[in-house]
């Protein structure tokens, strides 16, 4: 049995100089040699004299834009047009952070316009809970009118995704027509059929069919895929992706279809369209989001359900709730509203994607009206005396309008005084003990809702001191929420989650959130860029270039803010920002030209270095991919059958089993050892044993290779701790090989100096 070629020694030592580079870098043991202190003084030197001008400027900008935010916010009445309490009172803590920073004329005229704004909501709710709850019929009349404005902007937005469509339609008429030509063609050329079809998928932009491409492109140009084989998967799988490409092309630009309508727009088999689909289902590009008739209609899957359809959804849920309490009388005007309703979500639903603020007032004051009815449905409101017997009352709001709440509630005694599909009862002392966890949990949660919507996005730790719930027990209901989309992600707050409810922010209220939350960035940002620069060292430039990032992230995200329609502070941020690109580029120049740590070992002192394995506790966590490349192949010469099963499947040739019998090792094997090899192979070990007077010392090196017997070297310079020897291995118990996630660094050094 021979073994394959091995690899060039040019390119083995190229791989291991780039493999111990990154080791080095890694482990924080890249040698400054080359880097002496004189050349470093130099660097840090001249970055400091270059940059101090340009963060003159940069310093000084946010200070002139949000002034100039203040005074156009003030023109425009900003505060008037802000009504989610939960923005304001997110905004007011922004700046009040911003200004713990340092002092700021415009920040805090802001901030008192924020206050005002939010002392007199207050104000207005405090004397609404003072007057009569009202009839719920009564409160809902305005509902009838929302809807209709609601539904006159969902008929703008189903024009527009109509108009879209045609225009997108003319695109899909040249791809299917490309696609259906390609098809005839394939069997004549298959080389320039894959060119082809490249073109073609790269007009939808599929992942997978891209990469399928590739991976068949380069197999054949290795002699993986033989001529005939090529030729079958183009005409197989690389098809039918194209085929999901053109299918997700069309839901993305002409918006959710039946299979019968993909069918027809690209002119193939509704069948052919749903055999494509499934596995599209499962990949979780796409899913269904109504019914045609008895027609499933299927949408791309978003990254993100927007707000707008969280909040709609949310009334609906509280509108059904409204109607359990209502008697047969005053069902009916609240029911007609509700179904109107659910139209309204199921067409947001199947637009996916659309104008959000042109929904925002209409939405809002839904809200806000729905939110009035519910609390009139339970009855008295709240009391003026406890602010926790409020918060219970809307948790209890909170819960009832939630539907799995609302079905167990119906369900659940049954299970009791009934027998279930099994013909077990439930014991009731057990659906009590059930029932008043689920009854807590679900109040808790409620809380939770509460608290978010008054306060603004808030992470598990403030929840934990806001409610007084365990924040264990407040993350699961955390979690539980966010997956019922009842929660959303709002970023991070000193690297804790910020979870936040669906909101519809008008202008106004997306501007003011968006230019608090910077002012609180920048803030902080200034206070480290001022700390950096009076000391500036080697390993502080890594922080300078973070405090000028955040900068750079500023501007950029201010260009977004608009008030009126008109960019806020548009000169100011045209000014700034090839001063700011400059420094950022400066910063990253000198790192990279400086290491941020200074050596504590050479590569001499790696000879007797050992690195230490993973930490147990997370080896079974992490399992191999994380460590990919890392490792040391242990061999167990008692489980070995010598058949070079690893050394064939071995794709870095790094492991080879040699002629030579390792004769001590013999009289090493326990009789259990023993036992559990291939019949032969055991007996021979049992006559050597018996047969020898004393104990050898020494190997013995065959003149040829002999199977079954030898040693297994890896070359751990080579081995990339891909495993596929040890998946390989047919040795007894599981194998001979394991991939132990450690590298015995010494071994591996030693290859590096050796000289040969």
């Amino acid at each position: 049995m021979t073994s394959r070629p091995k690899t060039s020694i040019s390119f083995v030592f190229g791989k291991r100089q780039r493999m111990m580079d990154m080791m080095l870098v890694l482990g924080g043991l890249k040698e400054e040699a080359a880097v002496p202190l004189s050349k470093v003084n130099e660097e840090i030197s001249k970055l400091k004299q270059e940059i101090e001008p340009l963060t003159a400027e940069i310093l000084e900008f946010p200070e002139r834009y949000f002034q100039a935010f203040f005074d156009t916010a003030k023109k425009a009445g900003l505060g008037n047009s802000l009504s989610d309490r939960g923005v304001l009172t997110e905004s007011i803590g922004n700046l009040e952070s911003a200004l713990s920073n340092g002092d700021s004329s415009a920040l805090t005229g802001l901030l008192e316009v924020l206050k005002t704004r939010l002392d007199s909501m207050s104000e207005k709710e405090d004397a609404s809970q003072d007057s009569s709850v009202g009839d719920v019929s009564a409160i809902l009349k305005p509902v009838v009118g929302l809807i209709s404005n609601i539904q006159a902007s969902i008929n703008s937005f189903e024009e527009k995704a109509k108009a879209d469509e045609e225009e997108a339609m003319k695109e899909l008429e040249s791809l299917t027509d490309s696609f259906a030509s390609l098809t005839l063609d394939l069997n004549s050329d298959p080389d320039a059929s894959l060119a082809e079809l490249q073109k073609l998928g790269t007009n939808t932009r599929y992942g997978p069919f891209l990469r399928i491409a590739a991976q068949l492109k380069r197999g054949k140009r290795d002699g993986r895929i033989d001529d005939a084989r090529f030729g079958d998967l183009i005409r197989t799988n690389l098809l039918l992706e194209l085929r999901r490409g053109i299918i997700m092309f069309v839901l993305g630009k002409m918006g959710s279809k039946t299979a019968v309508q993909l069918g027809e727009s690209m002119g193939i088999s509704p069948k052919d369209v749903q055999n494509a689909i499934v596995s599209m289902i499962g990949r979780g590009e796409v899913e269904m989001v109504g019914l045609d008739g008895d027609a499933p209609v299927f949408a791309q899957v978003l990254t993100k359900t927007p707000d707008t359809t969280l909040v709609v959804k949310r009334i609906v849920q509280q509108l059904r709730g409204i109607v359990k309490t209502l008697d047969e009388s005053s069902k009916s005007t609240v029911q007609e509203p509700l179904e109107q309703l659910e139209g309204v979500l199921e067409r947001l639903q199947l637009l996916g994607a659309y104008d959000e603020p042109a929904l925002s007032e209409p939405i809002t004051n839904l809200r806000e009206v729905v939110e009035k009815a519910t609390e009139a449905a339970i009855g008295s409101g709240s009391s003026e005396d406890s602010k926790e017997l409020r918060l219970l009352v809307s948790a209890g709001l909170e819960a009832f309008t939630r539907f799995r709440l609302k079905i167990t509630l119906e369900k659940g005694p049954n299970l009791v005084s009934g027998l279930n599909v099994y013909g077990e009862q439930l014991d009731p002392e057990k659906y009590k003990q059930i029932m008043d966890n689920y009854l807590d949990s679900e109040l808790e949660r409620g809380t939770l809702l509460i608290l978010i919507r008054e306060i603004g996005a808030m992470t598990a730790k403030d929840l934990a001191e806001k409610s007084r719930i365990p924040q264990d027990r407040i993350l699961q209901h955390l979690l539980r929420m966010k997956r019922d989309e009842l929660l959303t992600i709002a970023g991070e707050d000193h690297g804790y989650v910020l979870y936040d409810v669906p909101r519809t922010l008008n202008e106004a209220e997306i501007a003011i959130q968006t230019a608090c939350n910077l002012a609180s960035l920048t803030a902080q940002a200034k206070t480290e860029l001022q700390e950096i620069l009076s000391d500036l060292r080697p390993d502080t430039i890594g922080r300078l270039t973070g405090a000028l990032e955040i900068f750079s992230r500023s501007r950029d995200k201010m260009e977004t803010i608009t008030i009126d329609g008109t960019v806020v502070g548009n000169d100011i941020l045209s000014s700034v920002e090839e001063t700011i690109k400059s420094s950022v580029s400066m910063g990253y120049r000198t790192r990279a030209r400086l290491p941020s740590t200074r050596p504590k070992v050479t590569i001499d002192d790696l000879l007797d270095v050992d690195v230490p394995s993973v930490l147990e506790e997370y080896r079974g966590m992490m399992g191999y991919a994380p460590l990919l490349g890392f490792g040391t192949i242990e061999w167990d010469y008692a489980k070995c059958v010598g058949c070079k099963s690893c050394e064939i499947a071995c794709p870095e040739d790094a492991i080879e089993l040699k002629p030579v019998i390792d004769i001590p090792k013999f009289f090493e094997l326990t009789n259990e050892e023993i036992e559990k090899q291939l019949v032969n192979k055991g007996m021979f070990y049992k006559t050597v044993r018996s047969l020898a007077t004393t104990k050898p010392t020494s190997q013995i090196k065959l003149g040829e290779e002999k199977p079954g017997f030898g040693t297994v070297e890896v070359d751990l310079w080579l081995c990339v701790g891909c495993r596929t020897c040890v998946r390989r291995c047919p040795g007894t118990e599981g194998g001979a090989l394991e991939l132990d996630l450690k590298w015995n660094l010494p071994e591996v050094v030693r290859h590096l100096v050796s000289p040969n």
